[in-house]
C-alpha cells in the first residue's frame, strides 16, 4: 500500500488542478495502517487523550493490534462510533458550553477521515475563510481584515444563531456528495454525526449539528459554510464597481493652487496649501460610483467591510438572511448582527477592537524622496480596554495590586510560571494591536505587583524581602544598566537555568506567525515515537511480544506522587525521564505490572 503522505498528496493535487473532480473509492484508504499511525502521531501529545470516553479507555495501551482489529471492523462496515461523553465547560458570560469527549478509537478514525477531507477540500476553500485551517488562525483573519478593509465605511458584524448546533445533516451530506462519490465514506461520516452523546448514563441522539469536541467537526463545519463563502464572493463581485474614487473637489482645488504657488516660487504659500491638503481626504468619501464589498469569516463569526452607502449594507444583510435560511437552514441573529459606521464607532471582532484611522499628517518617505500619508483610512487593530480590566480583576483590590490567595500553596517557581503564562498568553494574542505596548504595560504593573504580594504573603514577609531574596539582575530596556526582577534559579541536567517574570519587549507584531494555526498549533516530534514502536521491543525487559504504549499525562506529576508517598521513584519512571518522553514502549506483561504497582523497581 502507498504511504498515507503520498496518498494524501495525490488527492490534494487532483482537487487543486480540477475543482470539479469527483472522488471515488476513498473508503479503501481506511484499510491502510499508515493512516492510523500518522493520526496517532498527531494525537498522542495532547493531554486530553488521557481523559476516558464512555468506554472508560484512554490512549494508554495503544498498539498496532488495535489498529488491525479496527481495520477489520471498517472493512466489514461493522465499525460504529460510540456516543461522546458530555461535559460542560464555562463560558465568559457565566453560562456553560456543552462539549463531547469521544473515545480514543473514535478520535483515531476521525483524524484519518479529517485528513482525507482536508486533502480534498483545502485547495478549494477561499482565502476569506480562516477558522481551523492549516496556516490560518485568528491572527491571519485579523491581518486580512486590516489589509482589505482600508477605506471601509460600513461594517456588518455577523452572528449566526447556534451555528454548529443547527447544521442540517442531510444538507451537509448533500454538499459532501458533490465532491465525494463514495457511499461507504459518506455513511461513516453520517454515523459520526448521528452517534449522539451520553449524559448521566443516558444516551441522547443527535438530530442536527456537528458535535463540539469531535476532531472531524471543524472541517465539516467549514465544508458546510463554504457554500456561504461562495455566495459572499459572488455577492462581493456583484456589488463592487468602479476602479478608483473621484478626487475630493476641495482637495483638487487646493492642489491646483499649490502648483500655481510653486510656479511663482511662493514657497511659504505652497507649504501652507500642502498642510491644508494633508488635513483632508484626497478622494470623495461619498462617491457613489465606487463601491467595494469585502468578507472575512472565522468559524461562525464573519465580518463584511463595505465601501459604500448604508442602504447597500442593509441590502446585503437582507440577502444574507434569506440565503442562510433557505439554502443552509441557518438563522442570522438579528439582535446580534450590527451595521456599524466605522468612522464613528469601533467594531469588536475576535477579541480585538477594529477602528479606522482618520485624516492625519503622518507621512512615509519612499526611496525616491516621495512622501505619502499611510495611516489615513487604514484599519487599526486595538486591545480593548475592557479586556485588560477584566483580566486584572483577580489581581486588584480597590485600585491596587493584591495577592492571589489560591496560588499561595504552590512553589515560588510554579507561582512565577503561572503569572508568566498569563502575561505571555495575553501578549501573544494581542501582539498585532497598535496599542499593545501601552495597554499591556499597565497590565504588567498591577500583575507584577500581585506576583510580589502573593510570594510575600506565602512567606509572611515584605515585598522588599521578596525582591532581596528572589530578585535577579536583568538588563534594562530603556537605558543602560541592570534592574532586579523576581525570578528563580534551578538546576537541570543541561546545567543551571533561570526563570523570571515576563521581561520581553511588548512591541507590536506587524505580520502573523507563519506556520501556526488554531487547529494544529506547533508541530510535535512524533516520528521518534513511531520508530520506537516499530522497533517492536519492550523498553523495560526487551520482550517483543504484545507491544503497547504506556502514556502519562505529565511525567512531573508521576514523580511527585511517588515522592509524596515516601517511595522510591520506579525504574520505569526513571526510564521515561531519561529519554524525556511521556511515553514508554512496553510489552503487555510489563504494562499490567506498571498499573498494578507490582513491577520490580529495578531490573
Amino acid at each position: 500500500m502507498q504511504q498515507a503522505k503520498t496518498r494524501l498528496s495525490i488527492l490534494k493535487q487532483k482537487s487543486k488542478h480540477d475543482k470539479n473532480y469527483k472522488f471515488k473509492r476513498l473508503y479503501r484508504n481506511l484499510y491502510n495502517e499508515d493512516f492510523y499511525l500518522r493520526a496517532y502521531q498527531k494525537l498522542y501529545p495532547k493531554p486530553g487523550n488521557m481523559t476516558p470516553g464512555v468506554d472508560n479507555n484512554t490512549i494508554d495501551g495503544f498498539s498496532k493490534q488495535q489498529i488491525a482489529e479496527l481495520i477489520e471492523l471498517i472493512k466489514t462496515q461493522r465499525y460504529h462510533p460510540k456516543p461522546a461523553k458530555r461535559v460542560y465547560i464555562p463560558k465568559k458570560n457565566g453560562k456553560k458550553r456543552p462539549l463531547g469527549i469521544p473515545t480514543f478509537i473514535d478520535k483515531l478514525v476521525q483524524e484519518v477521515v479529517r485528513e482525507i477531507l482536508e486533502a480534498i477540500y483545502e485547495p478549494i476553500f477561499y482565502e476569506s475563510s480562516h477558522g481551523f485551517r492549516p496556516n490560518k488562525s485568528c491572527h491571519t483573519a485579523l491581518y486580512h481584515t486590516k489589509i482589505v478593509g482600508r477605506g471601509t465605511t460600513w461594517v456588518i458584524e455577523g452572528d449566526i444563531t447556534r451555528c454548529f448546533e443547527t447544521i442540517n445533516h442531510d444538507i451537509l451530506i448533500e454538499l459532501l456528495s458533490k465532491k465525494i462519490q463514495d457511499g461507504r465514506l459518506l455513511e461513516l461520516i453520517r454515523r459520526f454525526l448521528k452517534a449522539g452523546y451520553m449524559e448521566f448514563k443516558q444516551v441522547y441522539n443527535s438530530l442536527s449539528g456537528t458535535p463540539q469536541g469531535n476532531i472531524i467537526s471543524p472541517i465539516l463545519a467549514n465544508i458546510y459554510l463554504h457554500e456561504f463563502d461562495k455566495y459572499m464572493e459572488d455577492l462581493a463581485k456583484e456589488h463592487s464597481k468602479g476602479t478608483h474614487k473621484r478626487l475630493n473637489p476641495v482637495y483638487a482645488k487646493l492642489y491646483v493652487q499649490r502648483n500655481k504657488a510653486k510656479r511663482h516660487n511662493n514657497v511659504q504659500e505652497a507649504k501652507h496649501l500642502l498642510k491644508q491638503m494633508r488635513s483632508m481626504p484626497s478622494t470623495d468619501l461619498m462617491d457613489e460610483t465606487f463601491t467595494r464589498v469585502r468578507y472575512i469569516r472565522y468559524a461562525d463569526d464573519f465580518l463584511i467591510s463595505i465601501i459604500g452607502s448604508k442602504a447597500l449594507a442593509l441590502d446585503i444583510k437582507s440577502k444574507i438572511t434569506v440565503f442562510l435560511g433557505q439554502r443552509l437552514g441557518l438563522e442570522l441573529n438579528q439582535e446580534k448582527t450590527f451595521i456599524t459606521n466605522l468612522a464613528r464607532e469601533k467594531v469588536r471582532f475576535l477579541g480585538y477592537d477594529i477602528t479606522k484611522a482618520q485624516c492625519n499628517t503622518k507621512l512615509s518617505k519612499y526611496k525616491d524622496g516621495h512622501k505619502q500619508r499611510v495611516v489615513n483610512q487604514s484599519i487599526q487593530l486595538l486591545v480593548p480596554g475592557q479586556v485588560v480590566r477584566d483580566k486584572l480583576k483577580p489581581f486588584m483590590k480597590q485600585g491596587k495590586p493584591t495577592h492571589f490567595t489560591a496560588r499561595m500553596n504552590y512553589s515560588v517557581m510554579d507561582i512565577i510560571s503561572m503569572y508568566n503564562a498569563e502575561v505571555r498568553g495575553l501578549y501573544n494574542y494581542y501582539c498585532l494591536a497598535v496599542n499593545v505596548g501601552g495597554k499591556l504595560a499597565m497590565f504588567k504593573y498591577y500583575h507584577y505587583g500581585s506576583l510580589m504580594k502573593t510570594i510575600a504573603n506565602k512567606e509572611k514577609s515584605s515585598i522588599n524581602s521578596v525582591i532581596r531574596k528572589y530578585g535577579i539582575a536583568v538588563p534594562r530596556k530603556a537605558r543602560p544598566g541592570t534592574m532586579r526582577i523576581v525570578g528563580c534559579r534551578y538546576k537541570t541536567r543541561d546545567g543551571p537555568r533561570t526563570v523570571t517574570y515576563f521581561n520581553e519587549s511588548l512591541k507590536r507584531v506587524t505580520h502573523p506567525s507563519v506556520g501556526m494555526s488554531d487547529l494544529y498549533g506547533r508541530s510535535f516530534g512524533g516520528g521518534q515515537l513511531l520508530k520506537r514502536l516499530n522497533a517492536n521491543s519492550c523498553e523495560l525487559c526487551g520482550s517483543g511480544l504484545d507491544i503497547e504504549v504506556h502514556h502519562v499525562r505529565k511525567l512531573k506529576e508521576v514523580k511527585q506522587k511517588y515522592r509524596k508517598q515516601g517511595k522510591l521513584v520506579p525504574y520505569w519512571v526513571l526510564t521515561m525521564a531519561k529519554i524525556k518522553r511521556k511515553t514508554l514502549i512496553v510489552c503487555r506483561v510489563c504494562h499490567v505490572k506498571i498499573h498494578s504497582g507490582t513491577l520490580a523497581e529495578w531490573f
